[in-house]
């Protein structure tokens, strides 16, 4: 098996933030690792970290269940005016040096210590990361090249220990990459739709390949998610197919495929959100129209259950599903500014949708039904700063934000809602505690 040529290291940071109180105390701080003063309005992180250095973009976070440890990658593109950042990879115009050179995994715990990290001197780097429910595994996928025709990757790694457990090498970039609850399933989308199983047996440790499935087009797959048991696989390609996969014993099978309305280059859907039970899940489509899926019903009828659609024809980068169903969240840009939308589901009928304003144009949206949650960052496009947001789902009100440097899209709140985490285009990977 071929192993990524990075380094793996365990270390301390020498700067971590410990909540006193009502105060943030920072123990030997260092530019790598700080807590800003809070201003008013402005919630502060609990901790930040810059893992790979003022040019690089953390693109993707995870975290466990519980809150108790975080992963991020970093990855840097010089993007061109109009390029979208969930478009198909492209390569910049002229030369851009700082496109390669060194990337990484970075996990992290709680406190803001670091676990361990996997670097390696790449291209472009970590577009995304996954971690399991119960933050035993974490995956990672990208670009590692610009030499055709294997420019991207897809690995997997223990997460308490940061030993490689998979690498190999795509076509494309790998846009998306996802976990089983307790990460012995693995997911990747890039040309095709990848399945790995890690084997229970004692006496293999490595991810095995065991299903490929091929979507529409020559442009491959845009997002992927996975049902906590494993069973349940939903993907988008960027032909506009939304599909729906079984894995029957590590074999994939063709369940429903639709079809996202519109014939234009940008009518694909840009991200979809699997319910952790596989019974249902969400995703955003073309012309800020938002499409709810009855797992059950969609392999019945090929079928969205219902639809609903924003005041703002857009493309919609994030959206974000109820483990219980009920609910359904996603972001759509507006000008300048934009706002979350969240709408209820009853009987798989959509309701009136709520928005959730923001300053910029929002990138990423998490929800957590359970805990009364939705997380929002914002700060498209690059010439725009960015902000994280909390809102309270009873009563719509804004709990806080926190002012980015850059624009941010990645955000994920832990399944017990003990943590919100974030990523953004400054360099830093935020902690908050709620």
């Amino acid at each position: 098996m071929l192993f990524l040529p990075g380094r793996i290291r365990r270390l301390i940071p020498t700067g971590v933030c410990l909540a006193l109180g009502p105060l943030i105390v920072t123990a030997q701080p260092s530019a790598s690792a700080s807590a800003p003063k809070p201003r008013a309005s402005e919630k502060a992180p609990l901790w930040k970290v810059s893992p790979g250095g003022p040019d690089r973009y953390v693109n993707s976070v995870a975290a466990s269940a519980d809150g108790s440890r975080v992963v991020g990658g970093t990855f840097y593109h010089k993007y061109s005016p109009g390029e979208s950042r969930r478009a198909p990879a492209q390569r910049s115009g002229g030369a851009v040096p700082s496109e390669s050179g060194r990337f990484g995994v970075y996990c992290y715990d709680a406190a803001g210590r670091a676990l361990w990290s996997n670097e390696f001197d790449g291209w472009q780097g970590v577009y995304w990361v996954a971690l399991s429910a119960n933050g035993q595994r974490a995956a990672a996928g990208g670009f590692m090249t610009n030499n055709m025709p294997q420019q991207g990757f897809v690995s997997a790694y223990n997460a308490e220990t940061g030993s490689q457990l998979l690498f190999r090498r795509t076509q494309q970039r790998v846009n998306q990459v996802a976990l089983s609850g307790d990460g012995a399933w693995l997911v990747s989308a890039a040309e095709t739709v990848l399945l790995f199983r890690q084997p229970s047996s004692p006496n293999v440790s490595s991810y095995q390949q065991t299903a490929e499935f091929k979507p529409a087009g020559t442009e491959g797959a845009v997002s992927v998610a996975i049902s906590a048991d494993g069973n349940t696989v939903v993907y988008a390609d960027y032909a506009g197919y939304i599909g729906l996969l079984a894995n029957n014993a590590g074999k994939f099978e063709l369940r429903a495929r639709w079809k996202v309305p519109g014939d234009e280059r940008g009518d694909f859907c840009h991200m979809l959100d699997l319910a952790p039970d596989g019974k249902c899940f969400a995703a955003g489509g073309a012309k800020g129209v938002f499409y709810f899926f009855d797992v059950a019903k969609f392999a019945t009828t090929g079928l969205p259950t219902s639809e609903s659609a924003a005041s703002v024809s857009g493309a919609i980068f994030g959206v974000a599903v109820a483990g219980d169903g009920s609910l359904f969240a996603g972001v759509v840009n507006d000008g300048t500014a934009g706002y979350a939308v969240v709408v209820p589901v009853a009987n798989g009928a959509a309701g009136p949708a709520r928005q959730f304003a923001t300053k910029h144009n929002p990138n990423g949206v998490a929800l957590n039904a359970t805990h009364g949650m939705l997380a929002v960052a914002d700060g498209h496009s690059d010439v725009h700063q960015g902000s994280f947001y909390l809102f309270d789902l009873a009563t719509g009100a804004q709990r806080w934000s926190c002012a980015t440097g850059k624009m941010s899209w990645p955000i994920a709140i832990a399944a017990n809602g003990s943590a919100v985490v974030g990523g953004s285009d400054d360099s830093n990977l935020y902690y908050f505690r709620p």
